[in-house]
C-alpha cells in the first residue's frame, strides 16, 4: 500500500520570494496573515525596503489596479518593486511617521493617524443597543423583511404596505383621487381596506397605509415579493410593513427599536471621533475632563470621622445645617460616625457623596431636602451653584474646583451613544 501523508491546512501567508529592492540580497520569506509581525535590525538592514519598499509598495499597487482608469489618476503611483513574486498580499495601509502638531485633544490614536482607520471600522461594525431594555437594534431592509415573512408567514396571504403623512388640511375626496392617479388602489385605515375610486371615509388618519402589493408567500412569488418591498421602503421613506391578520410587522431602515421606539444615530466615522461635534460628549467637548467640584477635595483629612468633621465643607455656618442631615441620615442607616472616613466602605463613601438622588435634576433635590432624605455632598454643592451670583459663594466654590473626569462620558471623550 502507498504510504499515507498527513495533509495539514497551513495558515495562510505572504509568501515573498527573490527580494532585491534597495539593500535587500534576494531575500525569501513568508510572513503569516492575521497576526502581529515586527521587523527589527540596525540601522541599514533593509527594514524599510522590505516593508514599506515592497509589501506596501506591491500591496498598494494591487489595490489601486482594481479601479477604473479615471480613479487611477488621483492615485499616488508606486514603482513595482524588485522581486521575482509575491503572493497572498491583501490591500496594504502605510502610515507615515511624523512629526505632528499636539494639542490638548492628542492621543496616540489621532497623532499615528490610525483613529482615522478605527472610526471607518467601528462605523462598519457597529452593533446598536436600547439602553433601557438592552436589546439589538439594526436596520431592517428589504431582504430581511423578506426573510422574516418566508420564515414566518409561508402560505399566508399578506399585504405589503408603506406608510404616507396626511396633511392637516388634507381633504379625503382630494387624496383618493391623488392617490388612484399614481397608480395606487386600495389604502388601509384601521385594518380595514378602501379603494381609492370609490368614496373615501368622511375622516383619515394621521399616517395612511398605503397597499404596494398583495400576494401569497410561497418559493414562487419571493422575487415579486422583494419588489414589493424594495417600493415600499423607497416610497415610504424607510418604513414598510407586512400586514397579515395574525402576524404583522412594521419595518424601517432607521436604527429604532420597535418595541419600545428608541432611536439611535446611525453610526457614522463622525460619531466616533472625539475631534467632531457629532461624536463628541456635548458636556467636555471631546476633552474627557471638566472643571468641575471635585468631591475627594470635600474630605482633607481621611483620619477623621464624620462625626469629627470629616466633611470639611459641612463645618460652620454654612453647612452646619446639613451636617446635622447627614448625621441624621447615617443613624438610620445605622452608619458608624465614629469610624474614620479611610475605613468607611466604598458604597457607605459613595451614598454620602451622592445620597438618595435619582436624578441630578433641582427638582429632585428639593424634593430630597424637604422629606428629609439625603441629598449627598453634591447636592450641596448643587445648591451652591444655584448662588454662585454671590462673591463670597463663588470664592468658596473655588477652593473645591478642579479638572475632573467628564460625569457624561466618564473619561471616554464621545457622545454616550457611541461606545
Amino acid at each position: 500500500m502507498p504510504k499515507q501523508t498527513d495533509k495539514k491546512s497551513k495558515s495562510p501567508v505572504i509568501a515573498l520570494r527573490g527580494c532585491r529592492q534597495h539593500n535587500l540580497q534576494g531575500i525569501d520569506i513568508d510572513i503569516p496573515l492575521g497576526k502581529l509581525t515586527v521587523v527589527t535590525g540596525p540601522s541599514g538592514s533593509g527594514k524599510s525596503s522590505l516593508a514599506f519598499h515592497t509589501l506596501y509598495a506591491e500591496g498598494q499597487r494591487r489595490y489601486v489596479e482594481t479601479f477604473s482608469p479615471y480613479v487611477r489618476q488621483f492615485f499616488d503611483r508606486m514603482d513595482k518593486p524588485l522581486v521575482d513574486s509575491i503572493e497572498g498580499i491583501p490591500p496594504a495601509i502605510a502610515i507615515e511617521q511624523k512629526n505632528h502638531v499636539r494639542t490638548t485633544r492628542s492621543t496616540v490614536g489621532t497623532l499615528t493617524e490610525i483613529n482615522d482607520y478605527l472610526k471607518l471600522l467601528f462605523a462598519r461594525l457597529a452593533t446598536g443597543y436600547d439602553p433601557a431594555t438592552g436589546e439589538e437594534i439594526k436596520p431592517d431592509s428589504p431582504e430581511s423583511a423578506a426573510t422574516w415573512a418566508t420564515e414566518n408567514l409561508t402560505g399566508e396571504n399578506i399585504l405589503v404596505t408603506f406608510p404616507i403623512p396626511v396633511p392637516a388640511d388634507a381633504k379625503p375626496e382630494e387624496l383618493f383621487p391623488f392617490l388612484n392617479a399614481q397608480g395606487y388602489l386600495r389604502v388601509l385605515i384601521k385594518g380595514e381596506t378602501f379603494r381609492t375610486d370609490e368614496a373615501p371615509p368622511a375622516k383619515l388618519p394621521l399616517t395612511l397605509l398605503v397597499i404596494q402589493d398583495r400576494l401569497k408567500v410561497s418559493p414562487e412569488n419571493n422575487t415579486r415579493l422583494r419588489e414589493a418591498l424594495e417600493a415600499a421602503f423607497l416610497l415610504g421613506k424607510g418604513h414598510a410593513s407586512i400586514v397579515h391578520p395574525d402576524k404583522s410587522r412594521s419595518f424601517t431602515t432607521t436604527w429604532t427599536n420597535p418595541k419600545t421606539g428608541f432611536t439611535l444615530r446611525a453610526p457614522t466615522p463622525a460619531l466616533f471621533s472625539f475631534n467632531s461635534p457629532a461624536g463628541a460628549c456635548p458636556k467636555c467637548r471631546g476633552f474627557g475632563r471638566v472643571i468641575g467640584i471635585d468631591l475627594e477635595k470635600a474630605v482633607p483629612d481621611p483620619s477623621l470621622s464624620i462625626k469629627q468633621g470629616a466633611i470639611k465643607p459641612f463645618q460652620g455656618d454654612r453647612g452646619e445645617e446639613c451636617q446635622r442631615d447627614l448625621i441624621r441620615n447615617c443613624k438610620e442607616r445605622d452608619i458608624d460616625l465614629n469610624t474614620s472616613w479611610e475605613d468607611l466602605d466604598e458604597d457607605t463613601r459613595e451614598w454620602i457623596y451622592y445620597g438618595d438622588r435619582r436624578t441630578s435634576s433641582p427638582e429632585d433635590l428639593e424634593e430630597l431636602w424637604q422629606s428629609g432624605g439625603w441629598y449627598g455632598v453634591k447636592g450641596f454643592f448643587d445648591w451652591l451653584e444655584t448662588k454662585a451670583y454671590k462673591m463670597h459663594v463663588r470664592v468658596f466654590l473655588s477652593r473645591y474646583r478642579s479638572y475632573t473626569t467628564c460625569d457624561v462620558c466618564r473619561g471616554k471623550r464621545l457622545q454616550p451613544s457611541s461606545p
